[in-house]
């Protein structure tokens, strides 16, 4: 099984100046789990009215392939520079 990611690094870099941004993405699980149970009555409601006409089951497959992109980030490297710019974002 794979493992979320827990920092994510930003790198802008300008024309004189720059700066770098470390964000501990192991703190969002927690606040999205609280997300997850205040929302869950409604998501229970969706798949009890999606469920006669089939669609209630790829509705609670959704919750699980949201983790699983969400897990899938570690390593994703994006850099992209321009003539006066540069912005670097590394998820490890």
């Amino acid at each position: 099984m794979n493992r979320p990611p827990t920092w994510m690094h930003i790198k802008i870099q300008g024309e004189h100046r720059g700066f770098g941004l470390w964000l501990p993405l192991f703190l969002l699980l927690p606040l999205a789990l609280v997300v997850l149970i205040i929302l869950s009555p409604l998501i229970l409601i969706g798949v009890i009215i999606l469920w006669p006409s089939g669609r209630g089951k790829r509705a609670l497959f959704v919750l699980r392939a949201a983790y699983q992109v969400f897990c899938s980030l570690r390593g994703l490297k994006i850099d992209i520079q321009g003539r006066h710019q540069s912005v670097y974002i590394s998820v490890v």
